[in-house]
């Protein structure tokens, strides 16, 4: 038993002096023998990184600077524009009353900044609350500032936030549907203003740095950057069917909701484009994103500011693109640009200069034409009454003709298309054609109901096809130029008496307003 006993001591003891003997070479060997077979291994597979070459880190970090010196020049010029946003309803928060402190009180006092919400009875006024609703760019000293229509279309109050959140109530000087721009007037009065630099659109190369700053999704001062992917966009292209009269810039800087109206700049801080639409199927950026040249926004701006309106030069043409024809070189072209005439609109200014269809237009006051916006946009900007060179193929022959611009006027283009569309309804002028076929005495003067769009203005009122209009706000109607120049005057939310002659009755309706 003795013996038992004391081989269990030895036993034992031997134990303890492996576990202890482990223990000390386990923490021997990580102390020294791990971290020193890791250097090993780190130092035999890690690459060798060389120092950076001098030369290649100043043009980066100079190109880095010229970044951060047109965020400086260009930020202080870029607002918000703000707008009523859905009102929200305010509480005033209480806590309920307690004979003693609660602790919870306190919790809630400091962790939430609020307490309980009180009950319906106690809840105060409604109160108005803006928000960002798109971009714009500051143009002058004085207080102009450029912004895309449809960012203040509809508005009834709108409020111009600058870089350091200074807010000015703003009013629309003037707006074109056509390029989608709009004209703002804030009075900055002591604070001193920091107009942007306008650049030359028409210089733009594509693979230029492009800068889009603006407010995308609320964000305020976001600068974005990118390269000119494409000059000359066609809005037939972009989706952008609603405009006309220009071309677009296309940029990969990224551009989202919020950033209409902003201003697009090149390397040197200057404005070469407004912000206005992105192609994608998310809603968000994608890398495709449009500018309006800010050589046609220039002329917009001057005619908004000096004028009222816009006032466009007209030649009266309707157009096809030569890209589209299957062989361009079946009218003689020797290279696919220009744009194809399929007509000429009676009494127009190309009718006047014997154009004929067919003919293709390749230049234009010496200018080579790439597109049927690339035309419209150069004879848009040209002042009517000018006489221009116009460079055309006919049956494979270039010949150059005089053309006197016309003014591009609402009644002129529905007189020379001989129809207009006003609250739903299409007309057209009543034609020695359609007297005959509705039976029309000659001594009835009016324009044709051609269409009539379903639960529209001129629907509920009981407009229907085949209906003609004699009088309309209490003018007499003769041809679709008068009907043109009588809506013009309706103002949008007013109501307006017509009077019809439907068969052989004549009746008097009225056509609600279009709000």
């Amino acid at each position: 038993m003795r013996y038992w006993a004391e081989k269990t001591r030895r036993q034992a003891l031997v134990l303890a002096l492996t576990v202890f003997a482990a223990f000390s070479l386990g923490a021997f060997a990580s102390r020294w023998l791990i971290p020193l077979t890791q250097n090993l291994i780190a130092q035999t597979s890690a690459p060798v990184i060389p120092n950076p070459p001098e030369s290649a880190l100043k043009v980066a970090e100079q190109l880095q600077e010229a970044f951060v010196w047109v965020a400086r020049k260009v930020e202080p010029s870029t607002v918000t524009i703000m707008t009523p946003g859905p009102t929200v309803r305010r509480f005033q928060f209480r806590f309920p009353p307690f004979p003693s402190p609660d602790p919870f009180e306190e919790f809630f006092r400091r962790f939430f900044e609020r307490g309980i919400p009180s009950p319906p009875e106690e809840e105060s006024e409604q109160q108005e609350r803006l928000r960002p609703r798109g971009s714009g760019v500051i143009v002058s000293p004085d207080g102009y500032i450029l912004t895309n229509r449809h960012v203040v279309e509809g508005v009834k109050r709108i409020v111009v936030a600058l870089w350091n959140d200074k807010r000015f109530e703003a009013k629309v000087v003037g707006s074109d549907e056509v390029t989608d721009i709009a004209v703002l007037k804030i009075e900055p009065g002591e604070t001193k203003l920091v107009p942007a630099i306008l650049g030359d659109s028409d210089k733009v190369r594509v693979g230029e740095w492009a800068i889009a700053v603006g407010n995308p999704f609320g964000l305020r001062q976001t600068m974005t950057v990118g390269i000119i992917s494409a000059i000359g966009r066609r809005p037939t292209e972009t989706g952008a069917i609603d405009i006309g009269y220009t071309e677009f810039i296309q940029t990969d800087a990224a551009i989202n909701p919020g950033n209409s109206g902003g201003p697009l700049c090149n390397i040197r801080g200057e404005v070469i484009g407004i912000n206005t639409a992105i192609s994608s199927p998310t809603g968000g950026n994608v890398g495709i994103g449009f500018a309006i040249p800010i050589n046609t926004v220039k002329f917009v701006m001057e005619q908004i500011i000096k004028r009222g309106k816009v006032v466009r030069g007209w030649l009266g043409v309707e157009l096809q693109e030569v890209s589209d024809l299957p062989d361009p070189t079946a009218l003689g072209l020797k290279e696919p640009r220009g744009a194809v005439i399929v007509r000429v609109l009676p009494n127009s200014p190309a009718e006047k200069a014997g154009l004929q269809p067919q003919d293709v237009i390749v230049e234009f006051n010496g200018v080579p034409i790439r597109s049927i916006a690339h035309l419209q946009s150069l004879v848009g900007r040209t002042p009517p009454g000018t006489v221009v060179p116009l460079k055309i193929v006919r049956g494979g022959k270039e010949m150059v003709v005089q053309v006197r611009v016309g003014e591009r006027t609402p009644e002129v283009v529905a007189e020379a298309m001989r129809e207009a569309e006003w609250r739903g309804m299409t007309v057209g002028e009543l034609t020695e054609e359609l007297r005959r076929q509705m039976n029309i005495p000659a001594n009835v003067r009016g324009v044709v109901v051609l269409a009539v769009e379903s639960n529209s203005p001129a629907a509920r009122a009981g407009i229907r096809q085949g209906d003609i209009i004699t009088v309309l706000a209490n003018q007499q109607i003769s041809s679709v130029a008068d009907f043109v120049r009588v809506t013009r005057t309706i103002r949008p939310n007013r109501s307006a008496p017509v009077t019809i002659r439907r068969e052989t009755a004549t009746t008097m309706l009225i056509i609600p307003p279009e709000q």
